[in-house]
């Protein structure tokens, strides 16, 4: 069992938001996303995002390790999916929402080829050692011309053990500047994190355009 199947099973998912994300909500009109491309999001855990974003006229495919937690997606909207098996992955389907449910770095283009894609807290989720194996796949996965809405968090890395992790401007540009163009929309100081003991926390948002 991973550390997210035990975070679910304990329903320790403090990482989950019940309303849309207003960095979603202001920027994501700006990347001018293909109208109905599909939009992947890596991570997805249950997140209330993807109807934001089917209901832009998105097929949103949303990619999740914990069963646990693409079930409650469907359940909480009220919309039983119907479900298929494909190699080792589980993939459910209600409407324009897709989850795929296994292993992100496993996962084949011919099941979740995307012409843009949003992630909010998945790369932060990540340790440094497997984030190159993650922005690949990002690559792969997506088409020439995709563009990404990011989100990311940078603070003293040794003040909190993660996740989420921190990952500084400067780590954004090493990750991605071979195959994507990086474009800083918005940066912003987070106060409330501060009651976690942090000395100083910060918000990135960028949109990445995949070359």
């Amino acid at each position: 069992m991973t550390i997210w199947h035990q975070r679910w099973s304990n329903q320790q998912i403090g990482f989950h938001r019940s309303v849309v994300n207003d960095l979603l909500e202001k920027h994501w009109p700006t990347l001018n996303a293909q109208q109905g491309g599909n939009v992947l999001v890596p991570l997805c855990g249950k997140s209330v995002d993807m109807h934001w974003l089917a209901q832009r006229g998105h097929d949103v495919i949303g990619v999740e390790l914990v069963m646990q937690a693409v079930e409650a997606f469907f359940e909480e909207a009220g919309s039983p999916p119907t479900i298929e098996s494909v190699d080792q992955f589980k993939r459910l389907n209600s409407g324009p929402n897709t989850i795929i449910c296994g292993d992100f770095f496993s996962l084949p283009a011919s099941l979740a080829t995307c012409t843009s894609w949003y992630d909010r807290a998945a790369l932060v989720a990540l340790p440094s050692s497997v984030r190159a194996a993650y922005v690949e796949q990002i690559r792969t996965l997506c088409q020439p011309g995709s563009v990404g809405l990011m989100i990311t968090f940078s603070y003293p890395q040794e003040q909190m053990q993660g996740p989420p992790f921190s990952l500084p401007n400067e780590e954004v540009e090493q990750l991605f500047s071979s195959g994507f163009d990086i474009e800083l929309l918005e940066q912003l100081e987070l106060e409330d994190e501060k009651d976690r003991g942090l000395s100083n926390v910060s918000s990135s948002v960028y949109k990445l355009t995949r070359r």
